[in-house]
């Protein structure tokens, strides 16, 4: 599909999607005087229609140009009507802007299709009689930016996306669906508005500030952090400008406080952009000082997710001692760390935790950690878990394991033509070491996935 046609498809208002689809009609067929003064009144139809919507919802300054509007229609197809309407038209743009529907470039550029506009459809505009002949690519740059800037854009004002926004985030069936936040938060408002939500997402991500009772604070900057984390994908120098904003107020707060925010932004590089080597010294220090229970006893939640952030490049970079402390933890610690957040970091220490599990139900959780780590595993890395999967009995014959083989085979999918060498190799091998009398053991269900699959010859009838 053109690119123009993909804008045309997203055209916000479908009562003004035909006169955008008529200016392409037009392009396309060579009336390119045609296609500007339909462009034109696309874009006049649009704002009005916008601005009316603002008006119906309550925004008084939208409400004074509503009745401004309705005074003009009164008069109807008569000369004051006329005059009327045409002194509407003229401010239209600077009316837009002021009630945030396009900023100060956009209306430069639609001030060029006005003029442009203007031009076509009063000859009388140039001297000596000439008519004005638009180029072909004038009229489409003039459709492209009468689209991409005003026409797919719903009427979202900054003051209205911000309390969307902060709806969103408050919800109580909240969802972190990253393309859905993009979409609401980025791509649907304007520049200064994403800016702005960005900005009080890292405010509350980074000071966990209550959010006027909605929610908890601390819940509260787990979903601002979800928010800004999106809205990085699309603008990162937005999110550390955001960030860096916050810097002198996050150096003053407690250090659990900094360190929950460390936990939830500590993987993005825009985080660390904010964190100067005396605040970096700070964090690490309480990192240090987080409380370690006895061996057999579970790391605490909150302490595991803080020392998760050892997964991160960044993390480890600015805070050296971070690696020696997750290495010096316990198995059982270390692999409540990893539980936190599979990462690519964590998978050779998976590998690791398989080749020395001392028990069955170690084995098991061995297992899940390396499910979960799926969608991260390499060829080569799959073929060394499995590697030690099958010569630690305390894996292989681990009640549980039979069944996550097949989950972790499915999970796996994407590694392409080399997934299935590796488990038939780990099947011939698994079944190598256990008697036909003992067929659980022998992956019965791996056996078969790998048949229906086509990976193994089925048996002889």
């Amino acid at each position: 599909m053109d690119d123009m046609e993909t804008l045309l498809a997203q055209v916000w208002n479908p009562e003004i999607r035909p006169l955008a689809e008529e200016a392409w009609r037009t392009y396309n067929a060579g009336a390119f005087r045609a296609c500007i003064a339909t462009t034109w009144t696309a874009v006049t139809a649009d704002i009005i229609s916008k601005l009316v919507f603002l008006a119906d919802a309550g925004d008084t300054q939208a409400g004074t140009f509503r009745d401004q509007l309705a005074a003009a229609q009164a008069k109807g197809l008569t000369f004051d009507g006329v005059r009327a309407m045409q002194a509407i038209e003229s401010s239209l743009l600077a009316t837009a802007m002021q009630l945030e529907l396009i900023d100060t470039i956009d209306q430069r550029e639609l001030d060029r299709l006005r003029e442009d506009r203007n031009l076509c459809v009063h000859p009388s505009l140039r001297s000596f009689g000439e008519v004005y002949t638009p180029r072909p690519e004038s009229a489409r740059a003039h459709l492209a930016v009468a689209l991409s800037t005003l026409l797919t854009h719903p009427p979202t004002q900054g003051s209205q996306a911000i309390e969307a926004f902060q709806n969103y985030t408050s919800d109580p069936s909240f969802v972190p669906e990253i393309a859905h936040i993009q979409t609401l938060f980025y791509d649907h408002v304007r520049s200064k508005t994403r800016t702005n939500i960005a900005k009080i997402a890292a405010k509350h991500a980074l000071r966990e500030i209550d959010p006027a009772g909605r929610l908890n604070p601390v819940e509260y900057a787990n979903r601002a952090a979800v928010v800004l984390d999106a809205l990085a994908e699309r603008d990162r120098t937005m999110a550390r400008s955001a960030v860096e904003s916050q810097l002198e107020s996050f150096q003053t707060l407690g250090g659990e406080v900094q360190l929950r925010a460390m936990a939830r932004l500590g993987d993005q590089d825009f985080f660390w952009t904010m964190v100067d080597n005396a605040l970096a010294g700070r964090l690490q220090q309480l990192l240090l000082a987080l409380p370690i229970p006895e061996q057999w006893e579970p790391l605490p939640v909150d302490v595991a997710i803080c020392l998760a952030v050892v997964r991160s490049e960044h993390a480890r970079s600015r805070l050296p001692h971070l690696e020696e402390r997750f290495a010096t933890l316990n198995k059982v610690h270390r692999m409540n760390v990893v539980a936190i957040a599979p990462a690519p970091y964590f998978v050779h220490v998976v590998v690791e935790f398989l080749e020395e599990a001392g028990n069955f139900r170690t084995g098991e959780q061995c297992g899940q950690l390396l499910v979960q780590h799926a969608h991260l595993l390499s060829v080569d890395q799959l073929g060394s878990a499995l590697t030690a999967w099958a010569s630690n009995d305390q894996c292989r014959l681990a009640e549980r394991m039979t069944g996550l083989a097949v989950t972790l085979y499915r999970g796996t999918a994407h590694l392409g033509a080399g997934q299935p060498e590796a488990f038939t190799s780990f099947l011939r091998e698994v079944q190598s070491k256990t008697t036909a009398d003992d067929s659980y053991y022998r992956y019965p269900e791996l056996e078969g996935a790998l048949r229906a699959a086509g990976h193994l010859d089925q048996p002889p009838d």
